[in-house]
């Protein structure tokens, strides 16, 4: 796997990855918001403050970008804080 525009490796296990390709329905993101908005409000304060958050666990998607295995929370969060690449692991 080499470098990409939107993946640049970091070691053997973690990549950074342009959240503008990780997916997340808006049906996803409005559920999440509604459930546990303080916890994501949270999140993204963290990822404001650039606090060291837990990789997320992402796979590829047929036709390109990536799925959410775990860390959708995260994900919503890093995206509502404006940051443009999240710290990930690919399966």
């Amino acid at each position: 796997m080499g470098k990409s525009k939107s993946r640049v490796r970091q070691n053997e296990d973690t990549v950074w990855v342009a959240l503008d390709e990780v997916y997340l329905t808006d049906a996803v993101i409005h559920k999440l918001l509604a459930r546990d908005r303080g916890q994501i409000e949270a999140m993204r304060a963290d990822f404001e403050n650039g606090a060291d958050m837990v990789r997320v666990v992402l796979h590829e998607r047929v036709g390109g970008g990536y799925n959410i295995e775990d860390g959708r929370h995260r994900v919503l969060a890093a995206k509502l804080a404006g940051v443009g690449f999240i710290e990930a692991v690919i399966v």
